[in-house]
């Protein structure tokens, strides 16, 4: 285990203050290198929830102290997985984030 830096939040994010999270079979895989994405290092945890502790630009502080649950894929928002009405993001070709894989987790 290591210290790492509080990230700020990004404008148009949020930085959630994670109060519970799970620990799933994907984490032990990472942890015996059994799957190595070739992102390190990196924090892991994609299945986390807690509450909005700090607020980018752009995005109203009312939300400070909202509950949340994080999703961990972030799509494009632009290729037709991402504007399907579907919501079909995880299909993106394009992810700018998948928290706890290829961009820090919680």
């Amino acid at each position: 285990l290591e210290t790492i830096p509080v990230p700020a939040a990004a404008p148009g994010g949020v930085l959630v203050k994670v109060m519970a999270a799970a620990l799933c079979h994907t984490e032990l895989h990472f942890a015996d290198g059994t799957l190595d994405l070739g992102v390190k290092p990196i924090t892991l945890g994609h299945e986390a929830a807690g509450v909005i502790a700090v607020v980018g630009e752009g995005v109203d502080a009312s939300r400070i102290g909202e509950r949340v649950l994080v999703y961990y894929y972030v799509g494009c928002g632009s290729c037709r997985w991402c504007t399907s009405p579907a919501g079909d993001e995880q299909l993106c070709d394009s992810l700018t984030a998948q928290f706890g894989f290829i961009s820090d987790g919680g």
